[in-house]
This record gives structure tokens, sequence and C-alpha cells, in this order.
């Protein structure tokens, strides 16, 4: 096995770990989350995150049966939900938006790190390989749990001031930039 196979398998072992602590993360959060608004927010990232699972466990097996970085796929943004609309369906589903303890703030920022260290972890990868086909998948990760940090963002930023809420903002950087 040469030393990019044994990189990406090495990052992708982490991967799947840290993509397993997520989704039990959310899932235990959307089965104790008290309004309609984090359920759905929670449920849907928990799915998100069982989908980027099975996907590296493939790329892991596919890695180690072929022994070559050509068989990783190529970057697919077709899967890829628009966080906005995820959001505003979520709002639209809650009964009472308003109605929420000051506890479920601390939820989403315990939330919002999951999302950071994801980001952490798929572009550091990014960084360490020299595989422009690896480098490609693990920046398409990094954005993915870029679109999270927004979606939770701007629940959290919803729910502290409902009537300050300026609408949906996909900007909210990771990365500092």
């Amino acid at each position: 096995m040469n030393e990019d196979v044994k990189l990406c398998v090495e990052i992708l072992e982490k991967a799947i770990a840290f993509e397993e602590e997520g989704m039990a993360f959310f899932q235990d959060r959307a089965q104790n989350a008290p309004s309609a608004l984090e359920r759905n927010l929670f449920n849907s990232l928990a799915k998100d995150e069982a989908g980027h699972k099975a996907h590296l466990v493939k790329m892991r097996e596919d890695l180690l049966r072929e022994g070559s970085i050509d068989v990783l796929p190529d970057v697919d943004d077709d899967h890829v939900a628009n966080v906005r609309q995820i959001f505003e369906k979520a709002l639209e589903e809650a009964n009472d938006p308003y109605d929420f303890q000051v506890e479920e703030l601390e939820i989403l920022k315990g939330a919002l790190d999951v999302e950071r260290r994801g980001y952490h972890l798929y572009a550091g990868a990014a960084a360490e390989v020299t595989s422009v086909r690896a480098k490609s998948i693990f920046e398409h990760l990094a954005a993915e749990e870029q679109n999270h940090y927004s979606l939770l963002k701007n629940t959290y930023d919803f729910m502290a001031d409902p009537e300050g809420f300026a609408g949906f903002d996909g900007n909210a950087m990771l990365d500092g930039g």
C-alpha cells in the first residue's frame, strides 16, 4: 500500500469515528428536543452524518481492496441539500418558535462545536493529502460541515433573538474568512 493510500485510510478511519460521534450526538438531541424546530434540524443533521459515514466507509473499503487512490469517487454536489430550505422548512413546522428554554441555546452551541470540529478535520485532511482527487473529496466534506454550521448558527441566532433575526445568513465562516 503506497503512502497516499495509507494516509487516506488513516484519515478516513478518524472521519468515520467522527461521523459516528456526530450522528449519535444529533440523534440524542433530536429525541430530547423540546421544540419541533430543533427536532427537525437535529434529525436532518443526523441523517446527513449517517450518509457521510456510509460514504466514508465505502471509500475506505475501496482503498483497502484496490490499494489505489484512483478508486476514490469524483465529488458529487447533487446530494447536498440547500441549508436555507432545511432551515425554513424546520421553521415552518415549528409550532411556536418562541417557546424554548435558555438551555436549548447551550445545546445548539454544542452542535456548533461538533460541526466546527468536523470542518477542521476535513480541511486539515485536504491540506495533508497530495492526491488531487483526495483533496477534492476532503474539501467537499469540509464544505458540507460548513453548511451544517450555517444551519445551526441561523437557528441559534433566531432562537436567541426572534424579533431581531434579520433572516437566513449563509455566510458564517468556520475558517475565519
